[in-house]
């Protein structure tokens, strides 16, 4: 069954792919992207449409409805990040930047709104899996901050996905429990990447924000205890440098990690 569902996944996303881009270039979603060129943005909402009737047949033939809660969220958050995309401010730069905004200024950004959004699910789906008061600040934590970090990388042609497509091979090989659920958004993603590596669309923070909050909800699922805790220092650590320096950059200056950016461009 898992086979025909990634299937599906792929077969619908392509199906979808060049119609939504179309939409979204007619409808005047366009972003100049960092080589000056115009192209669409947003066209994370693929990932949605795409994976959408591959979680409806698994639940049908399964019985299990808890997929319905997991695509709830991924749901709400992709829609949260298309409406950051589609009216964001996007001089304000950074999950700071917008916090402060709203807090020193009383600004509500898009960006503000889509936090807001993002940690209040967040919230209730650590009080859905509740254990206890520790588990809730780690699975809270993990979603919001997994969920941003894809953001932070989502700035070059293909690199988001090299991102996710490395995680998901290790949750793939770790926890065979959530693997049909990982592989329907791995197949809707190969759908869609080569558009993505050729530079002619964006995922936006509407797809990175669901391939986030994907990874997320897989890991809260999955880990136990000290590996929550690694996985929290890990991306608390992560964020503190990428308020006062840019993950571009250090790529750029390690040779390794250059090669592999670069590849598929």
């Amino acid at each position: 069954m898992g086979i025909i569902l990634t299937i599906s996944s792929f077969a619908v996303t392509r199906f979808i792919l060049l119609p939504l881009k179309l939409f979204l270039i007619k409808t005047g979603a366009v972003r100049i992207n960092y080589l000056g060129n115009q192209i669409p943005i947003g066209l994370g909402l693929v990932l949605m449409f795409g994976t959408a009737p591959s979680f409806f047949l698994y639940s049908f033939f399964t019985g299990d409805e808890s997929i319905y809660l997991l695509f709830l969220v991924l749901t709400i958050t992709i829609l949260a990040g298309f409406i950051d995309d589609i009216l964001g401010n996007h001089s304000v730069k950074g999950l700071k930047g917008h916090i402060l905004m709203l807090i020193e200024k009383g600004e509500l950004t898009s960006g503000a709104l889509k936090a807001i959004i993002i940690s209040t699910t967040s919230v209730y789906i650590s009080i859905y899996y509740w254990e206890n008061v520790i588990f809730f600040v780690l699975n809270f934590v993990i979603l919001v901050l997994t969920t941003n970090m894809f953001n932070l990388f989502d700035v070059r042609p293909g690199r988001v996905i090299k991102i996710y497509v490395l995680i998901y091979l290790i949750l793939f090989a770790s926890y065979p429990q959530t693997r049909i659920y990982l592989s329907i958004i791995f197949a809707s993603v190969l759908a869609y990447a080569p558009l993505d590596f050729k530079g002619k669309g964006m995922l936006g923070d509407t797809g990175s924000n669901f391939l986030g909050m994907s990874v997320g909800l897989a890991l809260v699922l999955n880990l136990s205890y000290l590996p929550k805790v690694i996985v929290c220092i890990i991306l608390v650590a992560l964020h503190i440098y990428t308020e006062k320096k840019s993950l571009t950059v250090l790529i750029e200056r390690v040779k390794i990690l250059r090669l592999i950016d670069n590849m598929g461009r």
